[in-house]
């Protein structure tokens, strides 16, 4: 049930409030504006400054954008501040506003559920770096196995999990299609 609100506060700035959230706006030099306080915990308070490090690091590494210094974009699963992230930042011919999602207590949480299912030791490396969203290439290559013996190792995770009654939760949904199929 949602709390009834102060007159002057809006279901936006209640989310923005309450969510965890890592938000921060910049300006178009990247001088930083104003930030959260999820923000300020993770960065420390950069009021004042231009911000050259881990968002905007990707921002600028970044030659897929279309328009320089407008659009919005998404980096999955990125290493910052010795977590993991989802990164999404919009900007406007004025501004730059980061938006970020601490991902490592959630692929924790998916990864918890999985090993509820008696997975094996081989089959729980290749569900984490599922989890992740990394490609079949990617965790064959980490894992060292190739990819039709990552494909049989999937498809044993799917039907154990089916065949306990569980579902494929928590995979990305190029995943969930694979799995029905």
């Amino acid at each position: 049930m949602i709390e009834p609100m102060n007159p002057s506060e809006t279901i936006l700035t209640q989310f923005l409030g309450d969510s965890d959230l890592i938000l921060c706006l910049k300006d178009d030099n990247k001088v930083v504006l104003q930030q959260n306080e999820h923000c300020l915990k993770l960065c420390g308070d950069c009021t004042g400054q231009a911000c050259k490090m881990g968002c905007m690091e990707l921002y600028d590494n970044d030659n897929s954008k279309q328009w320089p210094n407008w659009g919005s974009r998404t980096y999955k699963n990125q290493e910052l501040h010795d977590d993991k992230f989802d990164v999404t930042i919009i900007s406007s011919s004025a501004y730059i506003l980061t938006i970020m999602q601490t991902m490592g207590q959630k692929y924790e949480q998916a990864l918890n559920y999985y090993q509820t299912f008696k997975l094996g030791k081989r089959e729980l490396e290749v569900i984490e770096l599922a989890i992740t969203g990394s490609s079949n290439m990617e965790i064959a290559e980490h894992l060292s196995i190739s990819v039709s013996t990552l494909r049989t190792h999937l498809k044993n995770i799917y039907a154990k999990v089916k065949d306990a009654g569980g579902s494929m939760e928590f995979l990305p949904v190029e995943r969930l299609q694979q799995a029905a199929g």
